[in-house]
């Protein structure tokens, strides 16, 4: 099968010290603090056979998500700029959607000819945080796409405790197709959706929502604050195309936040009553978060999705006297997420297609990649067959 493969340089950095699983497996918690010079190619790899509880999915879509763009960007220095657990080299690809060609012999709930998405978080079940509920935090986690094969192929083994079912998407829209680009968009709208419904239970339809960040996550987030009833949705993003997206997918206003005052708009925006819902998904706290003070209602609740790994100074004072809540979320799965966000897609109420930006061959896939580098686009989608 044809396959896209990340290949990068084995090179921990001095002040980072492995620790023992890391350096035996190659498994790094780290990402950016080992791996240099990546490197992307379209080749061939063996077609997967499914172990005992294992699907076959030929992938139908695949988007490339911005965390896909970090493993293939490097730092001045040649070090990745993705921050989390990688290991190389590895398929790329966790957003996707295809059909069920094979399974093993103990799966049950799938069948040949099923349409299917899959969780990209691949949780044990098994360990402490696993049975506390807590399966985004897994401590034998493993995560499609950065440490095990993933999508952008056109084939991918996948346990079927992983998948779910995206028949309601194409019996709602009558085209196997689009269905499937529409499944390849449930994962990263269920990182915005854990995030904004899962993680703090506090949000109220008629909210005031501010959004930092119009990629593929803060978009999804702007598309899901505008279908669970939000009276105000307020983009920020330094690109214009971007921006466009925004206001396609429900924000209400759109801003570029180089130089400006962020808590005047959002004050002058409010009625002077500051924004109840904060979602952070551009990855820069430090010029989104930090200077949020005067502009946060009270009881104001802060979802950090976007990963960073540089100190982030807060206002914690406002934070005290106005009583916000901050909350940092990984992840999608657990809690319904993935049944919520197939349901609200199938129901009419989130289609997430305005911000696919093109659509492109596996074997165009460098070009992609290199086309996504200016930030213009929102979202690429692959068709691997």
């Amino acid at each position: 099968m044809k396959a896209l493969t990340l290949s990068a340089d084995f090179a921990p950095r001095p002040e980072y010290h492995l620790n023992e699983r890391e350096r035996t497996t190659h498994r790094i918690q780290a990402g950016s603090q080992v791996w240099k010079n990546p490197r992307i190619a379209v080749g061939t790899q063996p077609d997967p056979t499914p172990k005992d509880d294992e699907v076959i999915i030929q992938v139908g879509a695949v988007g490339i998500c911005g965390s896909d763009m970090h493993m293939y960007e490097a730092a001045p220095d040649g070090y990745i700029l993705y921050p989390g657990l990688t290991r190389f080299p590895n398929i790329l690809g966790h957003e996707f959607s295809g059909k069920v060609v094979e399974v093993g012999k103990n799966v049950r709930d799938l069948k040949v000819g099923d349409l299917v998405t899959a969780e990209e978080i691949q949780w044990c079940g098994e360990c402490p945080s696993c049975r506390r509920g807590f399966v985004n935090h897994c401590d034998n986690l493993e995560e499609l796409g950065f440490t095990t094969p993933g999508a952008m192929a056109q084939y991918i083994p996948v346990r079927a405790r992983y998948c779910w079912s995206i028949q309601e998407i194409a019996d709602r829209v009558g085209d196997e197709h689009e269905a499937l680009v529409m499944g390849a968009m449930v994962e990263p709208t269920g990182v915005s959706y854990h995030a904004m419904f899962n993680r703090i239970h506090t949000w109220q339809p008629g909210v005031y929502v501010a959004v930092f960040g119009a990629g593929p996550i803060g978009l999804a987030a702007t598309a899901l604050a505008a279908a669970a009833g939000a009276s105000q949705v307020i983009v920020f993003d330094t690109s214009p195309s971007r921006r466009e997206f925004a206001l396609k997918l429900g924000a209400t206003a759109a801003h570029d936040p180089v130089g400006i005052d962020l808590n005047a708009v959002l004050l002058d925006a409010t009625y002077g009553r500051g924004v109840d819902f904060v979602v952070e998904a551009a990855g820069a706290p430090g010029h989104t978060l930090s200077p949020l003070t005067s502009a946060l209602a009270v009881n104001a609740t802060i979802c950090h999705i976007g990963r960073s790994e540089k100190p982030t100074p807060l206002a914690l004072e406002y934070y005290q006297v106005k009583g916000v809540q901050l909350a940092g979320s990984l992840g999608h799965a657990g809690h319904g997420t993935f049944q919520n966000v197939i349901r609200m897609m199938a129901s009419g109420k989130l289609d997430l297609r305005p911000m696919v930006s093109a659509r492109m061959a596996l074997d165009d896939a460098l070009s992609a990649f290199q086309r996504l580098g200016n930030r213009q686009d929102a979202k690429i989608i692959l068709l691997p067959n």
